[in-house]
């Protein structure tokens, strides 16, 4: 079992509220969604914020949150580029916290106490809020038990008579075959909830950005790992291979037709080689256009393809398309308007074919959406 690099941010400095997502809005529309819902509900906007959200399995509501980047340690937010997740420290009670039970909960964390009510519409919760540990204000360190009992009090208008389940949270997050768990305990008892690495892209506190850029990084090390593994079995057998060979002159004949037959796998080895040559290549450029179309890739359809893509300046991509009908073109180019990094987009010389249409598009993004590599970024930058 490995464990994953994590900071956890105390939930008491974020904004959360529980949204219905419309049935029209697709997949890959989303995440601009709850971020034009989340924009419209905060008085600061999205670039002093740290915001993730997380959706039900139903796809119908999401669980969104944000806090005022002055609100975190910077101390703390200098050390989310070295993790591998940034989460609020209520992350387990929004996944996992409704149960079978639905009960009320309240979460002890490092920082905070969370306080979740949850309905029958969804799993994740319909109402939030949170609260510092040590709210005596005296500054002494007291168990968890004095900060129970002060959240309790302030909390009775709501919980009334009831007894809340009470969780202690687990920031670590656990791998057990390619899973990811979030765990607490509830009375020595151990919890655990496994989840998505997508799932956890998107509750992801740092800038949408940086979130990317080590998205990316992560499948790119992994497929150059995969690679890597795959060499290395394959030159092992090769050198067991060559050793047999010299061990047993008996056996030439046998080999020398075996290494004929191998001869297609090194060909592979050596592409392979090159691969990860030019992936470790990628990796110290400065293919802004790359990041463009890596960018809009979620707002493509199988309705739509590009058969040409050309850089027309510094923040402008020029793409030669094809699609199904003009309506798809039309589409298209709504689902990119709603993109918050691009600025523009304009069609041209769309011409209906049989069986659909071609078209040309100038994607117009806004400045400073991609940053050069070579320039080290700020931070928890949300711009």
């Amino acid at each position: 079992m490995m464990t994953m690099q994590v900071s956890a941010a105390p939930g008491h400095v974020f904004f959360c509220r529980r949204v219905e997502i419309p049935e029209d809005v697709e997949d890959s529309e989303r995440e601009s969604y709850l971020q034009l819902q989340l924009e419209g509900m905060s008085p600061f906007p999205l670039e002093h914020l740290q915001f993730g959200f997380c959706v039900d399995n139903a796809k119908r509501y999401a669980f969104i949150y944000s806090g005022y980047r002055r609100s975190f340690d910077s101390t703390e937010m200098s050390e989310w580029s070295k993790q591998e997740v940034v989460i609020p420290e209520f992350s387990v009670g929004v996944l996992a916290g409704k149960g079978e039970e639905g009960s009320p909960l309240l979460l002890v964390s490092d920082s905070s106490i969370s306080y979740f009510e949850f309905d029958d519409l969804s799993e994740i919760p319909c109402y939030f809020e949170s609260f510092p540990r040590n709210l005596g204000g005296d500054g002494a360190v007291r168990p968890a038990s004095g900060d129970l009992e002060v959240v309790t009090d302030r909390l009775k208008n709501r919980i009334g008579e009831e007894s809340p389940r009470i969780w202690n949270a687990i920031t670590n997050i656990t791998i057990e075959q390619k899973k990811f768990e979030l765990q607490a305990t509830e009375a020595g008892k151990s919890i655990a909830v496994q989840v998505e690495r997508e799932v956890l892209w998107n509750m992801d506190l740092r800038d949408p950005d940086s979130v990317e850029q080590a998205r990316q990084e992560e499948q790119r090390n992994v497929l150059i790992w995969r690679v890597v593994l795959g060499i290395a079995a394959t030159l092992a057998l090769l050198v067991f291979g060559e050793l047999l060979w010299f061990g047993e002159r008996a056996y030439l004949k046998l080999r020398e037709d075996w290494n004929t037959e191998q001869a297609p796998i090194v060909e592979r080895i050596i592409s392979q080689k090159t691969t990860i040559n030019e992936l470790v290549s990628f990796e110290d450029s400065d293919l802004v256009p790359f990041d463009m179309l890596v960018a809009i890739q979620p707002f493509l359809t199988d309705a739509v393809w590009f058969t040409k893509v050309e850089t027309n300046g510094t923040n402008s991509l020029k793409v030669f398309a094809n699609a199904t009908s003009n309506g798809q073109v039309n589409q298209f180019k709504a689902r990119l308007e709603r993109f918050v990094k691009i600025d523009t987009v304009e069609l041209e010389n769309i011409q209906s074919r049989p069986g659909g249409a071609t078209f040309t598009a100038f994607l117009n993004f806004k400045t400073g959406s991609f940053s050069s590599r070579s320039v080290s970024e700020e931070v928890a930058n949300n711009g």
